[in-house]
């Protein structure tokens, strides 16, 4: 039997391309935003730290039961360095302006709730 018989042998040729290398503007592209990714996480960062002294000044002072009202005051500095570091990171569009209103937010809300817990704030209700 001839050629016919047989299962012609398929040879498989493989041209291997060389890499294409990336273009200049995506190499210019990559090295801005990993800039752009190095300050970003810095705000963020810085943000999170100032708001992480906050709820520990709170917490210490929660659990202090002889805490007296003029003890607020340093901690109501840290709130405005953290508002502060929190603004920045939104200007600088490294915080969503909702996800900061929601940080102060909750800045505020801890620190009335200390307040109330010691006395020193009453709410008031509104009918």
């Amino acid at each position: 039997m001839g050629e016919r018989g047989r299962n012609p042998v398929r040879r498989l040729v493989v041209c291997e391309v060389a890499p294409k290398k990336k273009a200049d503007s995506a190499m210019k592209r990559a090295r801005q935003a990993e800039k752009r990714r190095i300050y970003n996480k810095a705000k963020k960062s810085e943000a999170k730290t100032r708001m992480r002294k906050v709820f520990e000044e709170l917490d210490a002072l929660r659990k202090k039961s002889d805490a007296q009202s003029e003890e607020i005051l340093p901690i109501e500095k840290l709130i405005a360095e953290a508002y502060s570091a929190i603004d920045k990171a939104v200007k600088g569009r490294a915080l969503h302006r909702n996800t900061g209103a929601h940080r102060k937010s909750r800045l505020a809300r801890s620190k009335k709730d200390v307040l109330i817990h010691h006395g020193w704030y009453t709410p008031v209700v509104t009918a």
